[in-house]
């Protein structure tokens, strides 16, 4: 009696995860770009520096549409013209921070070992504006809540600093893998130019105020003023906004500069 070799079950391929990340296309999309520097940041390098014009346009427009949405939702605290006005000023104050910091930033990631051309750089800074204004967007609902549910000027100041800092936190450590990318070999330069970048755009926040709260100028310019001592200006006249006489009507997002005696803190304009 012949033997007959046992059935042995044939068991399917093992199935392949489908959250495997495809390669960037040779022209990526507006949703891989976006993808790419949330998930994604290190691998999208090359694909900046290989398809650095057509990218840079679709990373501006990330950044322009992202940093818009941001300060319509910090508007809503003061409204009024402040829906429009403090979309502009986030816009025109991270384009100017960017170009004023270009030329230091070139300077520090040639220092550090790097070997970016002007052109790469100026794309890779564009991203690094692309993703910040990102997280910004994804931090504007959570800010939205506190916009409409409270009047303090002081809270929401810290909380839109809060953001603010994580965001270019991120930003700059996309610069760094860039950085990396390009042959660099140390982080200090790029730190200190990160410090600077900082310091820049809080000195621009106050610059262009307000942001939060209302004036009868759209600028201030002609006022020249230390971002600590604008805090600490803003600061005081909203504790005084809040130690007001009982019956004094409280206006949310009224003009808390202390040192604008032109305008009324309690009165709508």
């Amino acid at each position: 009696m012949n033997e007959q070799t046992p059935l042995i079950p044939t068991l399917p391929p093992v199935m392949q995860s489908t959250n495997v990340d495809l390669p960037f296309s040779d022209n990526p999309s507006l949703r891989e770009i976006f993808e790419g520097l949330l998930r994604r940041p290190k691998e999208l390098v090359p694909v900046l520096e290989r398809c650095g014009g057509q990218v840079a346009l679709r990373l501006a427009g990330i950044a322009l549409i992202s940093l818009s949405a941001f300060g319509f939702v910090l508007g809503c605290f003061a409204r009024h013209e402040q829906l429009w006005a403090a979309p502009v000023k986030i816009i025109m104050g991270m384009i100017f921070a960017s170009l004023i910091c270009y030329p230091s930033l070139y300077i520090f990631s040639t220092l550090a070992g790097s070997r970016f051309s002007p052109r790469l750089l100026a794309v890779c800074l564009t991203g690094a504006m692309a993703l910040m204004g990102s997280l910004l967007l994804g931090f504007a609902p959570a800010v939205w809540i506190f916009v409409e549910s409270s009047s303090s000027f002081g809270f929401i100041g810290f909380l839109t600093l809060a953001v603010w800092v994580i965001s270019i936190f991120f930003g700059i450590r996309f610069l760094i893998n860039c950085a990396r990318q390009q042959g660099s070999t140390q982080s200090g330069p790029l730190t200190l130019w990160a410090m600077v970048f900082i310091l820049v755009t809080l000195q621009l926040s106050t610059s262009l105020r307000p942001i939060l709260g209302r004036s009868d100028k759209f600028l201030t310019l002609d006022e020249k003023k230390f971002f600590l001592q604008h805090w600490y200006d803003s600061a005081d006249a909203s504790l005084s906004n809040t130690n007001k006489p009982e019956g004094t009507p409280a206006i949310r997002g009224a003009n808390v500069d202390a040192t604008n005696s032109s305008v009324n803190p309690y009165s709508e304009k």
